[in-house]
């Protein structure tokens, strides 16, 4: 199977979390202090994956230096473009709502397309990085796409619940995580192409 294929797929599979976390916001009825351990738990698991997983394949690949800057530049543009999404309405793309006059407040405030862009913003660079990582070697990191997927749940199971509080149909909501979802594996694909796939070692 080519490369870019996979990374695709892998890709899709992690951006299905989105999904998943949509659907369990729509069929369940959480309190807020559940969603909040699950959220606290998928940025736990991401962050370990960074620390753990990619830096320290980063510095052995290109030093110190090259890591810093890598690390330092993306999160500045990371941050940079989240300042001009929330700016823009999309402040609020993750936050469930504490009551539904306050959700429809957020939900009126990010709009569909500014959550759906300040989560493409979230899920773009982690497809993009699960695509690398098949670059690497003869397969994909699994320890990369299970982080991913594991924070990809309370992302869309937050968000979802906002939208679902704020009176969203479940046409609208499932329709712009699905597209997110979409749109996560043509990232991890597009980070191969033309690349030739790897040789096994």
């Amino acid at each position: 199977m080519p490369i870019y294929i996979q990374a695709g797929l892998w890709g899709l599979l992690g951006g299905s979390a989105l999904l998943l976390g949509a659907a369990i916001a729509q069929f369940a009825s959480l309190p807020q202090r559940a969603i909040a351990a699950v959220m606290a738990a998928g940025s736990g698991i991401l962050i370990s994956a960074v620390a753990f997983d990619l830096m320290d394949d980063a510095y052995a690949r290109g030093g110190f230096d090259s890591t810093s800057i890598g690390f330092l530049g993306g999160a500045a543009v990371y941050t940079a473009a989240n300042i001009y999404l929330s700016r823009r309405g999309a402040k609020h793309r993750k936050r469930s709502g504490s009551n539904p006059e306050q959700s429809q407040k957020n939900a009126a405030e990010g709009g569909g397309l500014s959550i759906a862009v300040g989560a493409l913003l979230d899920g773009i660079p982690e497809s993009v990085v699960i695509g690398v990582s098949l670059l690497n070697g003869p397969g994909v990191s699994l320890v990369t796409v299970a982080a991913v997927f594991l924070s990809n749940v309370p992302e869309g199971l937050s968000s979802a619940a906002g939208m679902r509080k704020a009176g969203r149909p479940a046409a609208y909501i499932f329709g712009v995580w699905g597209t997110i979802a979409l749109l996560s594996g043509v990232a991890a694909s597009s980070a191969t192409w033309r690349s030739p796939a790897p040789t096994p070692s």
